[in-house]
């Protein structure tokens, strides 16, 4: 209930041509709503990314044609970066599934830079980054991995030329994104200028995290390379001393590349470099869906309070960071907390890959990639009306036991009451 209400909030957070609010302050009862339109290039692409992972987990497809109205102002003129502002409420609406059909669109609009990537605009992912593309040429590997993933998963949505068009999209950037490669990972992007961001032969930010992580996160990434450059993130940005896993390396200090305001933070602080721990749990996922259990598991425990020392560490144990710094002076010192999406993000990578109880349909399958020291695991799995004990355990043997009884294609999750036994085995 709370995704599919915030499926509906970001809805009405719309512009009437795809693009969305990037924040938005809530408003009193009476009082008008305000946010700020910007030329930002992955927000929009989100609502029908998580319009596709709610289909997955709930099979709730009335959610398309609930009708949303979308947000009514100029588009911003050719010298507008942003504007924060009030915009009205259209008179039209819509249902979720045009929404996100809008945005795709929207998207598909902006169009490829000089390499067939998607464009940065004034910041993907890494709003910091927000002088690479500003002038409307430079290009973003790792959104147009992104975009390729959201293409490739909406089209299921659509059909017929609508369907087919969005696969042939798909094929196309994503043999850009293949072609960004520099030797042993993938090149973060190009700079209005041309040059590159996340080469080899860069000055900073020779390798970054996301360029790598979504290329296996994207189905249409070279298994290959996709394998390769994960490989080299975990070689250049995973600092096993101290426990960090950095963003991207090395951080920007003073050169002649000024890649935004990022460059304001400190070396090794923030998105400048230091461990961002959305990031962080991008590249653990990579990790577990390449089968590579003991390293997923080792970066997830890294990123924990519980890896730094409290004296240097200095905020809340309980709590994940949305930052660690990396800088030489302060390393691993927690920076903002009570403040990330990557609290969301570890849990899923955790329950979903690590212990790999995925929710398909309203049903609950078990596909674990466990360090290989681990025999198994038990969990408790609440239930709208009562309780699933799971005991998974390694035997070399696949099965699936239901209170003791046979259960080929997962555990109907909604048809249950009442406690249950669940035993699997691999």
């Amino acid at each position: 209930e709370l995704a599919r209400a915030q499926l509906l909030r970001a809805c009405a957070h719309q512009y009437e041509e795809g693009d969305v609010q990037h924040w938005w302050h809530p408003a009193a009862e009476g009082e008008t709503e305000r946010g700020v339109r910007t030329r930002i290039s992955d927000d929009l692409l989100w609502l029908p990314y998580v319009l596709c992972e709610y289909l997955e987990k709930t099979g709730d497809r009335d959610i398309l044609e609930v009708p949303v109205s979308f947000l009514v102002s100029p588009t911003l003129a050719e010298n507008e970066r942003e504007r924060y502002e009030a915009a009205e409420t259209s008179a039209e609406k819509a249902g979720v599934l045009e929404h996100a059909r809008r945005a795709v669109e929207q998207a598909l609009r902006r169009g490829g830079g000089p390499h067939g990537l998607a464009k940065m605009g004034t910041g993907d992912w890494n709003d910091g980054m927000d002088l690479v593309g500003a002038a409307g040429t430079g290009e973003s590997v790792w959104l147009t991995w992104f975009l390729t993933l959201v293409l490739e998963r909406f089209a299921s949505l659509c059909s017929g030329e609508t369907r087919a068009r969005y696969e042939a999209e798909a094929r196309r950037y994503a043999s850009a994104a293949n072609a960004a490669w520099d030797g042993e990972w993938f090149l973060r992007g190009w700079y209005d200028d041309g040059q590159t961001l996340g080469a080899s032969a860069d000055q900073a930010c020779r390798i970054d995290s996301i360029a790598q992580s979504f290329a296996v996160l994207c189905p249409l990434g070279d298994r290959d390379r996709a394998y390769r450059a994960v490989k080299s993130a975990m070689e250049h940005l995973f600092d096993r001393e101290h426990q960090i896993v950095k963003l991207f390396a090395p951080p920007f200090d003073e050169g002649e590349r000024d890649p935004g305001y990022i460059r304001g933070y400190l070396p090794g602080v923030r998105e400048n470099g230091g461990q961002y721990t959305h990031a962080a749990v991008w590249l653990a996922l990579a990790l577990f869906r390449l089968g590579r259990g003991d390293e997923g598991h080792e970066v997830l425990h890294a990123l924990l309070p519980a890896a730094h020392a409290p004296e240097c560490y200095q905020a809340e144990p309980y709590v994940l960071a949305a930052d660690v710094y990396a800088n030489p002076q302060h390393p691993g010192r927690g920076g903002w907390s009570w403040y990330t999406g990557a609290a969301g993000w570890f849990y899923r990578t955790a329950v979903e890959e690590l212990l790999g109880l995925r929710v398909r349909e309203g049903r609950l399958y078990m596909e674990p990639c466990l360090p290989q020291a681990w025999s198994g695991y038990e969990a408790e799995w609440a239930l709208t009306s009562g309780r699933l004990h799971l005991k998974i355990e390694r035997t070399g043997t696949r099965g699936l036991l239901l209170d003791g009884k046979p259960c080929g294609d997962g555990i109907p999750l909604n048809q249950l009451r009442g406690e249950h036994q669940v035993l699997f085995s691999f």
